[in-house]
């Protein structure tokens, strides 16, 4: 019995479509959190972090403090500069820190939304923004931000963080002093365990 019809190259299927993704990148409307974390006190908030899917006006933004998504900035910079509040900008899992890199200096607010808790491009971002672009404003993660995450966000750069409503943020603030020592270098430059080690002769 011949084979060869087997041996033939088969035709790519082209109904075979990516896996949707299971959230998306980005907030998908305003957040206002009543309470944040900045410097490890617990403060009241008075920033609202609009969503790009708000077909955002930029003359119709209140005149409070606001966080607006790249986007947005992208295409609205010099009215966003002229505003008297607190400017921040949402830089999304799937977006790149070096497209506000040359923006900077005129920004004093980096937000960084976080959708879904697995995703770990925040840390990566905020990480860069610290030791890469040298951003000494603050960084602040918002959304699906949970207890276990608040030291290695730290970490990583952030100084601010919004907890969902709800949260127990007296309780939160043990999460920055949970780890008494650590092992991997990171954007807050502690002292590493190894480096306390004597050296045996």
């Amino acid at each position: 019995m011949s084979t060869a019809s087997n041996s033939e190259p088969k035709a790519p299927n082209r109904e075979l479509k990516a896996r949707g993704k299971a959230s998306p990148d980005k907030i998908q409307s305003t957040i206002r959190n009543s309470t944040l974390i900045r410097n490890g006190i617990i403060e009241d908030n008075d920033m609202d972090h609009h969503a790009e899917s708000d077909n955002i006006n930029v003359k119709d933004l209140a005149n409070g403090n606001v966080s607006v998504p790249l986007s947005v900035w992208k295409e609205n910079k010099s009215e966003l500069r002229s505003r008297i509040s607190v400017l921040a900008v949402q830089i999304a899992s799937d977006e790149f820190v070096e497209d506000l890199a040359d923006d900077l200096g005129d920004i004093e607010m980096v937000v960084l939304p976080f959708v879904n808790f697995v995703d770990g491009r925040a840390y990566s971002h905020a990480h860069m923004l610290r030791t890469r672009y040298g951003f000494l404003g603050e960084i602040r993660a918002i959304g699906d931000v949970h207890f276990d995450h608040l030291a290695f966000l730290a970490r990583s750069g952030c100084d601010a963080f919004e907890l969902p409503d709800g949260d127990d943020h007296q309780a939160a603030l043990a999460a920055f002093s949970e780890f008494s020592e650590v092992y991997q270098p990171a954007a807050d430059d502690a002292q590493l365990i190894f480096s306390r080690r004597r050296t045996k002769h």
